[in-house]
């Protein structure tokens, strides 16, 4: 993992993100942070140019105070830069990591209740469906801190290769973090986990936890990463959405997993 890029509003949530993304650069080493900035301009013909040029250069200027608070934090040959594009955010994040080639997307997510935003429909789900790389997202408030243990929840479908899950690979190495694999599946299942996935973590120390249980697979993943006293939460984003399906919001009620970790969503296929 040699490149990470920070979509950044310069609120506190994403300056929150941006010091989560210096800890996990300077433990991984050699890492690329780039702070991208987006912005749109809605005006008449006659204010347009003036006003874009405002927005730019008030950009230009908080980006700067973001690095110049970072750098001092830099180690083991971490470097920043930003980027600052005028556009819809979303497209530009996207576009911007595909062709940089960038390894990760470290967003922060707004309100109070950490990862609800990311099911609510918002700028981070919609990186998260339209990305061609993984993408981590730190909570609203998270302080950040090194990773002891992570969590990988894992449906029946197992994992497809090494490469699928290199970035938790390196996450897990530069913290000498384990992973523990957990699995929910209901009583009249008998496969258990996949055993690729057992292949695709390979060299990464980790070990496998069952729960018979046939509803609240939130709730039950959520008591996990506790339980584990776990970092890092890692699932997996299938084609046919079990992420959201894990996630199930109630229209109802607007009750959602909740977990005051960071999650990391890598990318199947």
């Amino acid at each position: 993992m040699r490149k990470i890029l920070i979509p950044t509003d310069f609120s506190s949530n994403a300056m929150g993100a941006l010091q989560y993304g210096v800890g996990l650069a300077n433990a991984i080493g050699n890492v690329e942070l780039t702070l991208l900035h987006t912005y749109e301009v809605h005006s008449n013909a006659g204010m347009f140019v003036s006003v874009s040029d405002f927005m730019k250069k008030d950009a230009v200027d908080q980006s700067l105070e973001a690095i110049k608070a970072v750098e001092p934090r830099l180690q083991n040959g971490v470097t920043i830069d930003s980027q600052i594009l005028r556009g819809p955010t979303v497209d530009l994040i996207t576009d911007f990591a595909r062709r940089n080639r960038y390894d990760l997307i470290l967003m922060g997510t707004q309100g109070a209740s950490g990862l609800q935003e990311i099911f609510f429909g918002s700028t981070t789900n919609a990186v998260l469906k339209q990305a061609d790389v993984p993408v981590l997202a730190v909570p609203a408030g998270y302080r950040y801190t090194p990773v002891e243990k992570i969590v990988l929840a894992i449906d029946e479908e197992g994992l497809e290769d090494r490469e699928m899950v290199k970035p938790l690979s390196v996450i897990s190495k530069a913290f000498d973090a384990p992973v523990c694999v957990f699995h929910q599946s209901a009583a009249f299942e008998e496969d258990g986990i996949d055993p690729s996935v057992d292949e695709a973590l390979s060299g990464i120390d980790h070990s496998f936890h069952y729960e018979l249980e046939e509803e609240n697979v939130n709730e039950s993943i959520n008591n996990f990463v506790i339980d584990c006293g776990a970092q890092l939460l890692v699932m997996v984003r299938r084609q046919r959405g079990f992420l959201e399906e894990v996630f199930h919001v109630s229209a109802t009620t607007r009750k959602v997993f909740n977990t005051p970790v960071p999650l990391l969503v890598l990318k199947e296929g």
